[in-house]
Formats: structure tokens, C-alpha cells, sequence
């Protein structure tokens, strides 16, 4: 079950970086849906649906990017996270699929290391800090997709 910090991070993410507010190259056909507080879009997942937490789609429906916010990083997700990486588009500058992984800062390495261990496309790892105010702050760790997402 989510915490209250995970939804925090997800909300924090969707409104500053999906698009980020001084980005003038967002697609004006994209919308970012969350899944935090009911569940909102689903992909195919193993006969069954799973929510990532963050999806971008166009006005067409069709997945374009695809973000997950983790509080603990295990290998127990990575079949679902192949998944989002295979759902979401790879129109990066580098083919890399718009995959986007944030983990607790100081497990950026860990997790790219376990993105690679599975062969998991992604556009960028980022870590994520939540200060005794709520306040959150992302910091880029690796960037593969587009060089203006390493912000």
C-alpha cells in the first residue's frame, strides 16, 4: 500500500516535471494522469491491469511516457516496470523508451544497476528527498532519453 510520501512524491512529480513549467517543446496533445487516490490508467499487464503511477497519454489515448515512484527498491516490481518501459513511446533523442524511475536518494545506482541486470529501456533514474515540511526535491541521476530532461 502507498504512503502519504509516495502519493507526495507521484503529485509533486506529475505538476513540476510532466510537463516541467518552462518546457516549450511538451506536445499540447499530451495529458498527465496520475494513479494515486483511485485509479485513473491502466496498461496490460500479465492478464490482468496494472496503475503505473504516472502516465502520460496523448489525446488519442495512446501511452507516451510512463513514471514510477518507488519508496523501496527490490526486484519484485521489475516485471511491471519491462512493461511500462515496453508500453511507453521511444521517441527520445537516444531510442531509449520515456521510462522514468524515482527512488529514495542514494539508491539512484542500485537502481540503475537493477534496470540493467533486466535489460529495462528507460529515459532517466531520478532520486527523490521529501524534507520535515513535505517539501520535495528531485534531483537527476542518469538521463538515456532526452539530454533537456537532466534537470
Amino acid at each position: 500500500m502507498p504512503s502519504t510520501q509516495h502519493d507526495a512524491v507521484v503529485r509533486h512529480v506529475a505538476r513540476t516535471r510532466f510537463p516541467f513549467h518552462d518546457q516549450t517543446d511538451w506536445p499540447t496533445d499530451y495529458v498527465t494522469l496520475t494513479n494515486v487516490d483511485r485509479p485513473t490508467r491502466s496498461i496490460p499487464f500479465e492478464g490482468a491491469e496494472h496503475f503505473p503511477d504516472i502516465v502520460i497519454v496523448n489525446t488519442k489515448g495512446e501511452v507516451r511516457e510512463i513514471g514510477e515512484v518507488v519508496e523501496t527498491l527490490e526486484d519484485a516490481p521489475v516485471a511491471a516496470w519491462r512493461t511500462c518501459s515496453l508500453t511507453a513511446d521511444n521517441l527520445t533523442e537516444t531510442g531509449e523508451r520515456h521510462f522514468f524511475l524515482y527512488v529514495p536518494a542514494g539508491q539512484e545506482d542500485a537502481a540503475v544497476a537493477l534496470l540493467d541486470r533486466h535489460k529495462i529501456s528507460f529515459a532517466g533514474v531520478r532520486g527523490y528527498a521529501v524534507d520535515a515540511a513535505g517539501a520535495v526535491a528531485i534531483v537527476p541521476h542518469v538521463t538515456r532519453g532526452d539530454s533537456k530532461d537532466h534537470r
